[in-house]
C-alpha cells in the first residue's frame, strides 16, 4: 500500500511540477502578455475603487442636498402661512366684530382648503374654549394650551407648527387664531 501511495505522490508532484514548470516558461516567453494582464488587473482595481470612492461621495451629497431641500421647503411653508395667518386674522377679526359667525365658519372652511394649514381653530381667550375650527369635532371644547400673548407666535414641536395669531378689537384681544402645519409631510 505504502508503494501505491507513494507512486500517487510522485505522480501528482510530478504533474504539479510539470505545471508549474510549463507556466514559468509560459511566462517567460510571453513576457510582454503577462506584464499587460497585470496592468489590465491593476488599473481594473483602481477604476474600481475611483468608482466606489465617487459613488459613496454622491449618495452622500444627495442625502445632504435632500435634507437641505427639505428644511428650506418647510421653512418657507412656515413663513408662507404665518404671513397668510396675518392677513387671514384681519378677516376674522372684521367678522368677529360684526359677530357674524356664519360668515367666518365658510372663511374658515376654504381658509382651510386653499392653503397649506392642517388646522385651523379660533380659539376665545376668555375661557380657552374652540369657537371655530376646520375639524368640527373641536368646536365647543377646551383648548389645551395657555394663549396669553398679544403677539403672534410659532411654536414648533416634534412633527407639529403652531402658528398663533390673535386677533385684537378695539379695547382687547377678541380670539386667538391658531393655524397648525404638520411638518412630517
Amino acid at each position: 500500500m505504502d508503494t501505491e501511495e507513494n507512486k500517487y505522490k510522485q505522480i501528482t508532484e510530478g504533474s504539479n511540477a510539470g505545471f508549474k514548470t510549463k507556466f514559468l516558461a509560459f511566462g517567460k516567453k510571453n513576457i510582454i502578455s503577462v506584464i499587460l494582464l497585470l496592468t489590465i488587473f491593476i488599473v481594473y482595481l483602481w477604476f474600481s475603487v475611483k468608482i466606489s470612492n465617487t459613488t459613496k461621495r454622491y449618495e452622500n451629497e444627495k442625502i445632504q442636498l435632500i435634507t437641505k431641500f427639505e428644511t428650506e421647503r418647510d421653512s418657507l411653508r412656515i413663513r408662507y402661512l404665518e404671513f397668510a395667518s396675518k392677513v387671514f386674522s384681519w378677516s376674522v377679526r372684521s367678522e368677529l366684530l360684526r359677530n357674524n359667525l356664519e360668515n367666518l365658519n365658510q372663511l374658515v372652511t376654504i381658509f382651510a382648503k386653499e392653503s397649506d394649514a392642517d388646522l385651523i381653530q379660533l380659539v376665545n381667550p376668555v375661557d380657552n374654549v374652540v369657537m371655530i375650527s376646520s375639524d368640527k369635532k373641536l368646536e365647543g371644547k377646551l383648548y389645551n394650551q395657555k394663549l396669553d400673548s398679544d403677539k403672534s407666535a410659532i411654536i414648533k414641536g416634534e412633527g407639529l407648527v403652531q402658528l398663533i395669531t390673535p386677533v385684537m378689537g378695539f379695547n382687547g384681544k377678541v380670539g386667538v387664531l391658531v393655524v397648525e402645519i404638520k411638518t412630517d409631510k
